[in-house]
């Protein structure tokens, strides 16, 4: 950086910085459309553009520190305006000369906005006054150097920086009061970059100035605990005159650390003044001879101020001190909270740095340790796209999506988390890989952090096109437009070109005048939930499995569906896409996805495509020799997924190898079921189940199952929909071949021509004498209804759904999660486990109606009959406690009530949840407990963005809290970190101390993903009728499958479960604990748990 008297060719000459991603847990809320302009409107579909879980928060502090040193008066070159009014002074250092005397008019031409040739100062002024009118939902305030408007000398040079304008929403008038500080910078002062931002944290912090720069106490612009806080630093040059600073001429400054447990640390800092070896503890501000982002190894000062110190890399020093710093300890929050609360631990200060025509590496590095990121622009347009950039990457909005994915169900030390998260920013989505070790913890990256989109050219993307009986399948190309159907073609566009640049735009290309993607080829993914595929692990009493899983043993892929029109196939060791699959049944909007103002206010809206989540299983499809004498196994993995808001219907691709998946359509596309096929189909949110059925009195064959869904009487039967509508809403079963896709049964629920449902919940099978051959299912629907589906027969023609529900909670308590299934223990009763709630609609948002949780009894009679509420045992949430107690797992506690449930006279359990509360996950049963994720987007408090969230954990045969074999209550997670259930897991409610039923997380779970200590036993009953005919399909733990069996098949729910919260980009981790032996059944009889 030039000061006032340094000479225009003293710049310094930087590598190009480096710079890691910095990802900001920020609520989706930033993008809403008060926000940043994002339009929620659901256009020509069912379904709002957004799912309702998501809601406002609180907007981020922007501090733009914006250098005013007098060679911000030069322009982008670094060359001198002007000269010719002041010549030769400019060139013999004579500026302040030529700006105090203000010789022939220099000062007015410089200081002019309309100076030719620009000035830095003119096109930073233009550049911030954009970035502050496009985007209206960040708070934005404004620091510069001290300085004095009409001269310049050393004499008058000011230390530290000043306050300008106050960080403030942008209303009208704070806009008008920023703008015109803006417009009165000028180019004057030396560079105390250090100095400057040292100041800038006295002001986060609410203390009073270090450099007599502000009267008494800053009022701190951190409204909220969770409010996130950042300085955009613009500077064109290298410090000067850092000669005052905390440890060399100021006392060092005393902090707060927060420890990764959240404890404090009291610490002080002083700028860095040699190298030093000390280890990073992220607690310090260590003095590394090699700065951050660069390999060089610059010496700390340079002797250049007028009393012999200039340290100029202490800005990066001070850059650390604030990302490092607890800034706002003790006290509440606009919400009235502490702001040490244990979830939002760490109120900081975030440094992004742009260097403006420079390559100083101080700045590379501030930004590095300071959490953010770097810039270097050179000319008016790469300041403006910097500027843009670093805010669009501040407010970046990134949420976690459908759920996390680990490679492995049970620990091993080399296992990995596959994490979806999506921002409504550019719509474009990340799939991040995340190490796991044996505990279930997250040591960090992947050596590919994340999913990477081949060139356009090279990538492998298939389609198919659906009629009422077959699926052809092809690949998605410009040249293969002719092989799809009229209205497949009218979804890509009006007219031929119009169509070409459509799917030469889905494929990655850049198209001119088409939406562009700086952020990646990506789309977003909302709710879809990634499945792996890696080595089977399934079990089968089929001698050739074993050589299949020796076959598979190093496969390592992922699938996810996204909001780009496909379903995605990665390599998770180099994360790099394998294939993608475009359904036909999401054409319709396809067309829409390459608009320019594509999910922007008043622009094209935002849609969803492939948004539902996905199962896989490995399936032997026998073939046998045309004399009828030998029969051959082909084992293979299948994937079998829905659309959710995007579409209407389901496909199956055949995921057993990278190879089969690159190997082209036809042989990764094994079909897809749409409303082409059958009117009924309707929004497909529902995760199908992949089992045997019966086919005869002694055979069996892989089948896929899955629920029609929900709004089957939607019209897309436009000309760009081509689909089929209902006349009424109604409720089915589909049983489909896995193989070919060829319909086994559909079993509608109605009483003669009276539809009695209205769109079924996922589906959950029961495999009554576990010889892998589905005997019943289960699904809710829209009305508060659970139905049993009975396969028993050995007529697929008698498959059938009793007219009358197991259960009905009535028309407020829609069940839309797949429920879980729990044995009794007496005589083959099942306990069927369900919630009840929904979050689809932006109507759902605001319905505080009683949920309710429940465990029904299906006994197996002769009929079905309908369970009472009144014949269930209503358990309370008796109170809750929120521990913050050292050493303890912080966060809040509910208390269950213990009233007795006895199976042989009830017919189960319920608990009515608080006002706004619902089912959010589908429940995990366990050998000793049933989990459940439930959430309200009512929770009242700006910092919750996705709502309220809590992690239920109940005995699943009461309702009550979890106990052991032998009757006595214990704590299903672990509070003490110790690893066993003990009373030093016990919480103190105010009725006395007790094992907790359930812990809040800071907004609403995704999906639980659930790492078991050890494998679940896995066997197969082949002395049946049906002998190994239940031996196609290799058996896996029961919630993976959603197929339930006998009691010793399900795990002891020891291990981690894993979950995103929706609303940031964290990853939450929960370690489980359980009994030695097992659970008590009430109703006087044990089971034995392996």
């Amino acid at each position: 950086m030039l000061g006032t008297n340094a000479t225009p060719d003293s710049e310094v000459a930087m590598k190009r910085a480096q710079f890691k991603l910095s990802t900001l847990s920020l609520s989706i809320a930033l993008a809403f459309p008060a926000t940043f302009g994002v339009r929620l409107a659901q256009g020509s579909e069912f379904y709002p553009a957004l799912p309702p879980t998501l809601s406002n928060s609180v907007t981020p502090n922007v501090l733009l520190y914006i250098d005013t040193s007098g060679s911000m008066g030069q322009d982008s070159n670094n060359k001198w305006v002007q000269t010719s009014k002041c010549n030769p002074d400019t060139q013999s250092g004579g500026y302040n000369k030529c700006i105090n005397d203000n010789i022939k008019g220099f000062r007015d031409a410089v200081d002019s906005e309309t100076v030719s040739p620009d000035t830095k100062m003119n096109i930073a002024k233009r550049v911030a006054r954009n970035v502050v009118a496009n985007n209206p939902g960040v708070r934005f305030g404004l620091f510069t150097f001290q300085d004095e408007k009409l001269n310049a000398s050393n004499a008058t040079r000011g230390v530290g920086a000043k306050l300008r304008a106050p960080v403030a929403d942008m209303t009208d008038t704070n806009k008008a009061t920023l703008n015109t500080a803006i417009s009165n910078m000028w180019a004057r002062t030396s560079t105390p970059l250090g100095e400057g931002l040292t100041e800038i944290t006295r002001y986060f912090k609410g203390e009073t100035s270090l450099y007599n720069t502000w009267s008494g106490s800053y009022t701190s612009p951190i409204q909220y605990r969770c409010q996130k806080n950042f300085v955009l630093v613009i500077t064109d040059g290298m410090a000067t005159d850092e000669d005052t600073l905390p440890g060399a001429g100021l006392s060092a400054l005393s902090y707060t650390a927060r420890k990764s447990n959240g404890d404090a640390v009291s610490k002080n800092f002083s700028i860095c003044k040699s190298a030093d070896t000390a280890a990073d503890d992220g607690l310090t501000v260590t003095c590394p001879a090699t700065l951050e982002g660069s390999t060089g190894t610059p010496g700390f000062d340079d002797d250049t101020s007028k009393d012999g110190y200039n340290w100029f890399r202490a800005i990066r020093d001070v850059a650390k001190y604030a990302y490092i710093s607890d800034l706002k300890v003790g006290g509440t929050d606009g919400d009235s909270k502490s702001y040490d609360d244990p979830k939002f631990i760490k109120q900081n200060l975030i440094t992004y740095t742009v260097g403006f025509s420079v390559d100083n590496p101080v700045l590379a590095a501030a930004a590095t340790v300071g959490g953010g990121k770097s810039y270097k622009p050179t000319d008016e347009a790469t300041l403006n796209a910097a500027l843009t950039n670093a805010i669009n990457d501040i407010v970046a909005s990134v949420s976690n999506a459908g759920g996390v994915a680990t490679r492995s169900e049970v620990a091993y030390a080399s296992n990995v988390a596959i994490q979806p998260v999506f921002n409504p920013q550019g719509w474009y989505g990340e799939l991040r890989c995340k190490n796991l070790d044996k505990s279930g913890t997250i040591t960090g990256d992947c050596s590919t952090p994340k999913a990477i989109i081949p060139a356009a050219a090279s990538r492998k993307i298939y389609t198919s096109q659906v009629t009422s009986s077959s699926t052809s399948t092809f690949d998605f190309t410009s040249a293969n437009l002719g092989l799809m159907s009229t209205s497949q073609q009218a979804g890509l566009g009006a007219d031929a070109t119009e169509r070409q640049n459509t799917i030469k735009w889905i494929r990655g290309e850049d198209v001119t005048d088409l939406r562009s993607r700086p952020n990646g080829k990506l789309g977003d993914m909302v709710d879809a939930q990634p499945t792996i595929i890696a080595q089977s692990s399934g079990f089968t009493t089929d001698p050739t499995y074993a050589q299949f899983k020796t076959d598979t043993a190093s496969r390592n892929l992922v699938l996810v569906g996204a909001n780009d029109g496909m379903m995605h196939a990665f390599d998770i060791g180099t994360m790099t896409e394998l294939m993608g699959y475009v359904p036909h049944a999401v054409y319709r909007n396809l067309k829409s996805l390459p608009k320019t103002d594509y999910g922007q206010a008043t622009g094209t809206p935002h849609a969803f495509f492939v948004n539902g989540s996905s199962r896989r299983e490995d399936v032997n499809f026998p073939t046998t020799s045309s004399d009828g004498k030998t029969t051959t196994s082909n084992w293979r993995t299948i994937l079998a997924g829905g659309l959710g808001q995007g579409g209407q219907g389901y496909y199956a691709l055949d995921v057993t190898s990278s190879s089969t998946l690159t190997g082209g359509a036809a042989s990764a596309v094994k079909w897809e079921w749409n409303d082409q096929r059958d009117a009924q189909i309707g929004y497909s949110f529902s995760t199908p189940i992949i089992y045997n059925v019966r086919t005869s009195a002694t055979t069996a064959t892989p089948a896929i199952i899955f629920s029609n869904g929900y709004e089957s009487d939607f019209d897309d039967t436009g000309s760009n929909g081509g689909g089929q509508k209902t006349s009424s809403k109604g409720s089915a079963l589909f049983i489909v071949n896995a193989n070919t896709g060829a319909l086994i049964k559909k079993i509608e629920v109605k009483n003669g021509t009276t539809e009695l449902g209205s769109g079924l919940s996922s589906p959950a099978g029961w495999d009554y004498d576990s010889d892998g051959i589905v005997d019943y299912v289960y699904a809710g629907d829209l009305n508060g209804k659970v139905w049993r589906f009975d396969l028993t027969s050995s007529s697929t023609s008698a498959f059938s759904v009793s007219t009358t529900p197991l259960f009905d909670a009535g028309t407020t308590q829609p069940i839309v999660q797949r429920p879980g299934l729990f044995p009794t223990g007496t005589d083959g009763e099942v306990m069927v486990i369900f919630g009840s709630g929904k979050l689809l609609l932006d109507t759902d948002r605001t319905d505080t109606r009683t949920q309710a949780l429940y465990g029904v009894v299906d006994n197996f009679k002769s009929a079905v009959s309908t369970a009472a509420k009144s014949s269930l045992v209503a358990q309370t949430i008796d109170s809750t406690y929120t521990m913050s107690a050292t050493g303890k797992r912080a966060g809040t506690y509910r208390k269950m009530s213990a009233n007795t449930v006895d199976l042989g006279v009830k017919r189960g359990w319920y608990i009515d949840l608080p006002g706004g509360e619902r089912l959010v996950t589908s429940p995990m049963v366990y050998a000793d407990k049933a989990l459940f994720g439930t959430g309200s987007v009512q929770s009242g408090e700006v910092c919750t963005p996705g709502g309220k969230g809590w992690i239920m954990g109940l005995n699943p045969l009461t309702g009550s809290t979890p106990k052991s074999r032998t009757g006595r209550e214990y704590s299903f997670v672990d509070i003490d970190g110790d690893d066993k259930s003990t009373t030093a897991d016990q919480i103190p409610f105010t009725s006395g101390n007790a094992y907790a039923g359930g812990f809040d997380r800071s907004g609403m779970p995704t999906e639980l993903t659930f790492v078991a200590d050890q494998s679940a036993v896995v066997e197969l009953t082949t002395d049946g009728a049906y002998g190994a005919e239940g031996s196609k399909i290799a058996l896996r733990e029961v919630n993976s499958m959603a197929v339930y069996r006998a009691a010793k098949y399900y795990s002891s729910g020891k291990g981690v479960v894993l979950s995103g919260t929706i609303g940031t980009d964290t990853i939450d981790r929960d370690r489980m604990l359980g009994p030695a032996s097992g659970v008590r059944v009430e109703t006087g009889t044990w089971k034995e748990l392996k």
